[in-house]
């Protein structure tokens, strides 16, 4: 049963979900089935208890003293996964405004008495709400075409609110397909996917020539987006800047984040060419953001923000805020990954210090199942194995990684990259000492190679 989809779903409803849940399996209106009910008790009574569940064991307690019945048991099942994603579309219902539902419905069962007071009510939440992203204007799209559908039928001529539809489904589209274009210039940045931008050349010269990009929805990806597609003109990431700070508030908190997101990235790209004078703005709108509480969704800070934000920091030698990031924002990092993550972090911190013997030891109590993280360990101990003479402990450690990178899958160009620094740290350490020409010839293949993990740190252990 715990490789069930229901169970796997089931153990996504946490907190004040599960007692919502259980007052929406109890309603006639949505479930009559008392063996539903009795399950869902059984699997949250279970699962608190950390037990193993099986099948037969559940069938046991739904129905006791009744010979096991698969057949029987897969229905109360399939039962109660029906009845989850029942409740989870309930709950995305609810957590929206149920206005424009209202005054659909009132319109469709011709109620004008009742309709026209839910339509101001409708427009007065509208003109009142200080979001106003992409999702606002689609939300005025609604009204006005909640409004069209409505007068057109009460009267056959007269002005229409038809430009208003009109114009409140551009700007929707128009903050719309510029944000998904954002997204499309940073994903062809990180995974050099080929993505079609054609129709974006028509959008950028229609927003030439319209109010609608003063629109803040649209005039916030519009310079993100010029941002992100001309790195050589600084003129677009300063007004970005400019019109994120003045606009922020007027998006949801993640949609906020995203935008610093962003703006980040930015900087990172200009980095990676070369200018460094981004490291410090990239660390700022970091703060910035963690200051205004955007970089924290349900109580939680990604671990790869928390790393991004300490490799900013060593990038400045900022040593003592870097160490003070790392402490004031461990509680935040995810639960079952909290202590490994801090370990790793406060062990990068004392590594590129040159603090070895405290990152060894930080180290060697770190355990990931993400690929990256686990490279990027090893590769710090090894560093560290020879920085402090640990030869023993080196050699142990160059066969258990070169093991590790041989049972990995998926691992794409990383395999060859570190398959390369092993191959090379081995070549090191059996140069005799004094041979200059092997010295040499080492640090000729090293240059010559198509790619390698740490290049510059072997080159420099050949100076």
């Amino acid at each position: 049963m715990q490789n069930s989809k229901l169970y796997y779903l089931f153990q996504s409803i946490r907190g004040d979900d599960i007692r919502r849940l259980r007052r929406f399996l109890h309603s006639p209106y949505f479930n009559s089935r008392e063996d539903v009910v009795r399950l869902f008790e059984y699997l949250h009574a279970n699962e608190a208890e950390g037990a193993l569940l099986t099948k037969e064991a559940a069938f046991a307690h739904l129905f006791p003293g009744t010979t096991y019945d698969d057949g029987r048991m897969n229905a109360v099942m399939h039962f109660l996964f029906k009845l989850l994603k029942q409740f989870l579309v309930q709950r995305e219902f609810e957590l929206e405004s149920s206005q424009p539902y209202l005054t659909r419905a009132l319109r469709k069962r011709k109620l004008p008495r009742l309709f026209e007071p839910a339509s101001k009510k409708w427009k007065k939440q509208l003109d009142k709400a200080q979001v106003r992203n992409a999702g606002y204007h689609f939300q005025q799209y609604q009204y006005q075409l909640e409004k069209y559908e409505y007068e057109h039928r009460q009267r056959r001529s007269g002005r229409m609110n038809l430009q208003e539809i009109t114009e409140a489904l551009t700007t929707y589209y128009l903050a719309d397909i510029l944000r998904h274009g954002c997204a499309m210039l940073t994903a062809k940045n990180i995974s050099q996917e080929a993505y079609e931008l054609d129709l974006m050349q028509e959008v950028l010269r229609y927003l030439d020539r319209t109010e609608q990009a003063h629109q803040p929805a649209v005039a916030v990806y519009h310079q993100a987006f010029l941002s992100l597609s001309d790195l050589k003109e600084p003129g677009h990431f300063t007004e970005l800047l400019r019109l994120i700070e003045l606009h922020w508030q007027q998006f949801p908190p993640s949609e906020a984040r995203d935008l610093y997101l962003l703006a980040i990235n930015y900087c990172i790209q200009k980095l990676n060419r070369g200018d460094r004078a981004y490291i410090r703005r990239a660390l700022e709108l970091y703060q910035l953001a963690l200051d205004r509480a955007l970089l924290i969704e349900e109580g939680v800070l990604s671990q790869y923000t928390y790393n991004n934000i300490l490799m900013l920091a060593i990038g400045l030698q900022e040593w003592s805020w870097g160490r003070q990031f790392l402490e004031d924002y461990r509680s935040a990092l995810p639960a079952m990954e909290r202590e490994n993550l801090y370990r790793y972090n406060l062990a990068t911190l004392h590594f590129r210090q040159g603090a070895y013997a405290e990152a060894m030891e930080l180290l060697r109590r770190v355990t990931f199942s993400d690929v990256l993280y686990n490279l990027n360990a090893r590769t710090m101990l090894l560093r560290t194995y020879y920085e402090l003479e640990e030869y023993d402990a080196l050699f142990a450690l160059l066969d258990s990684f070169e093991v590790y990178i041989r049972r990995q899958k998926g691992m794409g160009y990383h395999r060859s990259h570190y398959q390369a620094l092993l191959q090379f740290t081995r070549r090191l350490l059996h140069l005799p000492e004094g041979d200059k020409d092997g010295r040499a010839q080492l640090k000729a293949d090293i240059q010559a190679a198509p790619a390698t993990a740490e290049r510059a740190w072997l080159l420099s252990k050949l100076e």
